[in-house]
C-alpha cells in the first residue's frame, strides 16, 4: 500500500512539473532573443512563491543564471534529483527536489523541480500509522490469546477436576457447561455422554456380578447336591449314572446361562455395529415363524404373521433374529394351549415397529420393565424352564441397533414392541 501511494503521487507531481514546463517554453522557447529570455526569467521569479513547492533554473546559453533556485549540479535533460540546502529554503535542513531539465531551442537551459517532502512526509505518517496499527494490533493478539488460553486453561482444569473426582470413585461427576454453546461446550457434551456411558456400563457391570452371585448360586447348590448324592447315594451303576447325567444337565444350564450373560456384554460394547448392514425386516420374520409355526402346533398354540410391511433396517441379521427369536420363545414359553401368537411389521411416523402379540394370560402393568432385567422370573415363571436372560438379550440388542424394547397390555395377552428409528442415508 505505501509503495502505491508513493508511486500514485510521484506521478502527479512529476505530470505537474511537465505541465509547467509546457506552460513556460510555449511563449518562450521559440524566440532566441535575450530580452525573450529576461521575460522568462521575470515569470520564473513571479512563480517563485514562498507558498509553491515547485523550484526553478533557468541558465542562459553561456551557462549564466537567469533565475530560480536550484543548483545547477547537472543540466542535461531529463530527470534529476536536486538537493537544496536549508539556507535556500524556510525549513530547517536541506530536502530534495526531483526536477526537469529541458534545452531549449536557442541554448538556454530551464528546469523545474518539485519538492519530495510532501512525499516523505506522507510516507513516514503512513509508517506511523503502520506501526500504531500494528502495535494495537498485537496488543490486541497477545490480549486476545491471553484470554482464549486462560479460558482453555479453565475448561482443562474442569476437565481434569471430574478426571480425578472420577478417578477416586465419584463416578457422578460431570464437565460442567459455561452455557455459550461454543467448541468446549460440545466438547464438554461429547466427554459428559463418554462419561453417563461409562456409568451405565458400570452399573451394569456391578448389576451382573450381584445377579450372578445371587442368581447362580442356587444352580451351583443344586449342583453340588446332585455330585454329592451321586457320591454317597448311589447304589447301583444304573443310578450313579442318572446322577452323573442330571448332574452333567445342569452343568450344560450354568454354562449356557454363562454363555448368554458373555454374549450380552458382547453386545453391550457395541463391537457387532462394525458388522451391521442392510437388512429386510420382513424376512427375518417370516424365517422365524417359518422355523418355529411346527414347534408351536405340537403345543397347541398358533404362530402366525400379521402385518408386513416392507422395511430395510441397518443392522447385524444374526442379532436380530435372535432377538426376534427370544420374543417368540417367550410368547410359547408363558402361555398355554390354544393361544395365538401374531408378529407384525408395521411403520411409525418414527420408523420400523416389530411387534409380537400374544392372547395369553399376559403381565401386571409393574412388572413390564423388570422383566428386562438379567436373571430376573416373575412369581409366574419361577418353576418353568430358562434362566430369565432371554428379555435382557432382547433389550441388548435393541439397543445397540438404538432401537426402544418395551411391553404393554395386548387386552388380552401381552405385546413386545421394539421401534427402530429412522434409516439414516449413507
Amino acid at each position: 500500500m505505501l509503495y502505491t501511494t508513493r508511486s500514485a503521487l510521484e506521478r502527479q507531481m512529476m505530470t505537474r512539473v511537465t505541465s509547467e514546463i509546457a506552460v513556460l517554453t510555449k511563449d518562450y522557447g521559440k524566440d532566441h532573443a535575450e530580452e525573450t529570455l529576461d521575460e522568462l526569467a521575470q515569470t520564473i521569479r513571479e512563480r517563485s512563491s514562498p507558498g509553491s513547492s515547485l523550484r526553478y533554473l533557468l541558465l542562459a546559453p553561456d551557462g549564466r543564471r537567469l533565475g530560480g533556485d536550484l543548483a545547477a549540479s547537472s543540466t542535461e535533460p531529463g530527470w534529476h534529483d536536486v538537493v537544496i540546502p536549508h539556507a535556500a529554503h524556510s525549513d530547517d535542513g536541506e530536502h530534495v527536489v526531483r526536477a526537469f531539465a529541458t534545452r531549449m531551442g536557442n541554448g538556454a537551459v530551464l528546469m523545474v523541480g518539485d519538492s519530495l517532502e510532501p512525499l516523505e512526509e506522507i510516507e513516514r505518517e503512513v509508517l506511523q500509522a503502520f506501526g500504531w496499527t500494528f502495535g494495537a494490533t498485537l496488543i490486541v493478539a497477545l490480549g486476545g490469546g491471553l484470554l482464549l488460553s486462560l479460558a482453555f486453561l479453565r475448561q482443562v482444569d474442569a476437565v481434569s477436576r471430574t478426571a480425578e473426582a472420577i478417578i477416586d470413585g465419584d463416578l457422578t461427576r460431570r464437565v460442567p457447561l459455561r452455557g455459550v454453546d461454543d467448541d468446549f461446550d460440545r466438547l464438554a457434551m461429547t466427554l459428559n455422554r463418554m462419561l453417563d456411558r461409562i456409568g451405565a456400563l458400570m452399573d451394569s457391570l456391578r448389576q451382573v456380578s450381584n445377579d450372578i452371585a445371587h442368581d447362580m448360586r442356587t444352580p451351583l447348590a443344586r449342583l453340588r447336591q446332585r455330585l454329592e448324592l451321586a457320591r454317597t447315594g448311589s447304589s447301583t451303576v444304573e443310578e450313579y449314572a442318572r446322577a452323573v447325567e442330571a448332574a452333567i444337565a445342569e452343568t450344560d444350564s450354568i454354562l449356557a446361562t454363562f454363555a448368554a450373560l458373555l454374549g450380552i456384554a458382547q453386545i453391550e460394547a457395541g463391537t457387532r455395529r462394525s458388522r451391521f448392514d442392510d437388512v429386510d425386516l420382513a424376512a427375518v420374520v417370516r424365517l422365524v415363524v417359518e422355523t418355529f409355526g411346527p414347534s408351536a402346533e405340537e403345543e397347541g398354540k398358533v404362530l402366525l404373521t400379521g402385518k408386513i410391511a416392507p422395511a430395510t433396517i441397518r443392522g447385524d441379521r444374526e442379532l436380530l433374529t435372535q432377538m426376534l427369536v427370544n420374543l417368540v420363545e417367550n410368547a410359547m414359553r408363558h402361555t398355554g394351549p390354544g393361544t395365538k401368537i401374531v408378529v407384525d411389521v408395521t411403520h411409525s411416523a418414527k420408523g420400523a415397529v416389530l411387534s409380537v402379540a400374544d392372547n395369553g394370560p399376559g403381565l401386571p402393568a409393574g412388572e413390564h420393565q423388570r422383566v428386562f432385567r438379567r436373571f430376573y422370573r416373575t412369581d409366574a415363571s419361577r418353576h418353568s424352564p430358562g434362566s430369565g436372560i432371554g428379555l435382557a438379550i432382547v433389550k441388548a440388542v435393541a439397543e445397540l441397533h438404538d432401537a426402544s424394547a418395551t411391553l404393554t397390555d395386548n387386552m388380552p395377552g401381552l405385546r413386545a414392541e421394539i421401534r427402530f428409528p429412522p434409516v439414516r442415508p449413507r
